[in-house]
């Protein structure tokens, strides 16, 4: 079977097969064309700059390396909001590369103690401060928007349930979910008007009970053209560790975003694909006979002092579960 590639103008025909440690090229005749194996890559792997250079200089080297699709990270967490000639200025460094868009991280606002719910913090869609909750919801908007402008079908959020402060105050939840609920009912006839779908992505931060208990109270109330479920293989695989696969299975049918990163089962490492415990296979299989649908998408942490060495590995690592994943 043939993978995922993409193709750029030019002379004779290129195509992608499957074999053991990459993609090669295997010509079919016709004229040539540029053909890669589709994946996308985080944009702050290397850390989040603020110097433009820096951030232009990384886009090139993740096209250099041939990643088709970037995940835009840059603020993924805070109240940073973009305006529209930084998102017009980003979309036309992507196009200067060849690349695409697949999905987008959002962020939840500002910083907090996530696992209670005592204290005000700003632009917190979970807020029971109504103008704060609004605030928040501005915030998501404003993703929603760079999303559109970059091309993005979906942003990634994070939802903290303040798990400690339910098991202290059980009401609380119910008035948590309330502002969840208020916050997504606002959000989703902008988020269809703009084709972008939000997807909740699974977290370290609390027991898997409560990860599993939100997203069974989001799917039953929001259609999936509105809401999905971004899987984080690292995240899976701290807190759910051999069940992951199966946990994943039973959601499967609103998966539209992934993070693909390895660890250990303890620390929240982002390690390339194989360097880890999981399990590749098992996942590749689940997400094969999913709703997920484009590249695979890595999310990635490098410490190697040299980058483009480490971005080659990456991208031969995504070679190998693409393979995976096709069967």
């Amino acid at each position: 079977m043939d993978y995922n590639v993409s193709r750029r103008p030019g002379a004779e025909v290129w195509k992608c097969r499957k074999r053991r440690g990459g993609a090669p090229l295997e010509r079919i005749g016709g004229k040539m064309e540029d053909v890669r194996v589709e994946l996308a890559l985080n944009t702050d792997f290397a850390g989040e700059g603020t110097q433009l250079e820096q951030i232009r200089g990384t886009l090139e080297g993740i096209a250099r390396a041939g990643f088709t699709h970037i995940h835009w990270c840059h603020e993924w967490d805070g109240e940073y909001m973009y305006s529209a000639y930084e998102m017009r200025q980003i979309r036309e460094w992507m196009d200067e590369y060849g690349l695409r868009s697949k999905a987008l991280h959002a962020t939840k606002g500002g910083a907090r103690d996530v696992n209670v719910r005592e204290r005000h913090y700003r632009k917190d869609y979970t807020s029971n401060w109504e103008y704060n909750r609004k605030a928040g919801v501005e915030l998501i908007q404003n993703r929603v928007d760079l999303a559109a402008a970059l091309g993005a079908g979906e942003i990634v959020l994070h939802l903290y349930v303040p798990y400690l402060t339910i098991r202290q105050k059980p009401e609380a939840k119910e008035d948590f979910y309330t502002c969840v609920f208020r916050s997504l009912d606002e959000l989703m006839p902008y988020c269809l008007e703009k084709k972008v779908r939000i997807c909740i992505e699974n977290l370290f931060d609390m027991p898997g009970e409560y990860m599993l208990e939100a997203w069974d109270r989001l799917f039953d109330r929001y259609r999936r053209e509105f809401l999905g479920l971004c899987y984080d293989t690292g995240h899976a695989n701290m807190v759910w560790r051999e069940q992951a696969p199966e946990i994943l299975e039973r959601y499967g049918d609103r998966l539209y975003a992934v993070h693909i990163h390895d660890n250990n089962g303890a620390m929240d490492s982002h390690w390339i694909p194989g360097e880890g415990s999981i399990c590749w296979e098992k996942v590749m299989g689940v997400i094969a006979r999913s709703a997920y649908e484009g590249p695979l998408l890595l999310e990635l942490s490098c410490h190697d002092r040299d980058a483009e060495r480490y971005l080659k590995r990456a991208y031969e690592a995504g070679c190998r579960l693409e393979s995976m994943r096709r069967g």
